[in-house]
């Protein structure tokens, strides 16, 4: 299974919660479908941090697209709850790239963990989609790249002892992203079909489409 293949499957479900969460709320298996959709891109992240030839371009790329996100991001959200003003999940991976980048510098294993906490910290502070969680699940797909066994433990924990010690009872569908780990141990170790915009340019324009339909919805007279 190449990049791009995994690229897909991450969409789908990306795709498939969002039905979830905007259309189908009462139903729990869309929500579980789409806890692969994160830990996919998370790990797309951390692939491209080994392969791309200009980390730079790529840090300005995400950072472009997650300005570019936001207001589509926005808008079906506040449909559901006017209240709503997190940041997209570009942010998310984006700081966590930036960890990466931090981390790339230093083979000082204390120094890795100092960078994971400052940048989740600043995440949780912005409140993006996913938070200093999500940045952890980046660094550690990251850090544990070439040791598989090692990438599944530390996963694990991270995907479990947080719900478990502070009984987020509504959180605990999150443990079903551990799932995407037998599409990231499929990987092959090609690139695929080159899309480096593909998820870049549909991310936003679900949000447009969602919105739409629910704005369709909202004003259907009864």
């Amino acid at each position: 299974m190449n990049a791009f293949q995994l690229k897909i499957i991450a969409i789908v479900t990306m795709i498939i919660d969002h039905l979830g969460l905007f259309f189908f709320p009462h139903y729990i298996i869309f929500r579980l479908v789409g806890r692969l959709a994160f830990p996919l891109f998370a790990w797309l992240i951390a692939n491209g941090a080994y392969h791309t030839h200009n980390i730079g371009k790529y840090l300005q790329r995400l950072y472009l697209f997650a300005l570019l996100s936001q207001i589509p991001f926005m808008l079906p959200n506040r449909l559901i709850d006017p209240q709503f003003s997190d940041l997209n999940v570009l942010c998310t991976l984006y700081l966590g790239l930036c960890a990466i980048v931090l981390i790339q510098r230093t083979n000082n294993w204390a120094q890795w963990l100092l960078i994971t906490v400052i940048f989740g910290s600043i995440a949780q502070l912005l409140q993006t989609d996913y938070g200093g969680f999500g940045v952890a699940v980046v660094v550690l797909f990251y850090v544990f790249y070439y040791n598989f066994k090692k990438l599944v433990i530390a996963q694990a924990i991270l995907f479990f002892v947080p719900f478990i010690l502070f009984g987020y009872l509504s959180d605990l569908i999150e443990p079903f992203g551990l799932i995407s780990l037998i599409f990231i141990r499929l990987y092959n170790n090609q690139p695929g079909l080159g899309a480096k915009y593909l998820f870049y340019i549909f991310y936003p324009l679900q949000y447009i489409i969602f919105y739409l339909l629910l704005l369709g919805l909202l004003t259907k007279p009864i």
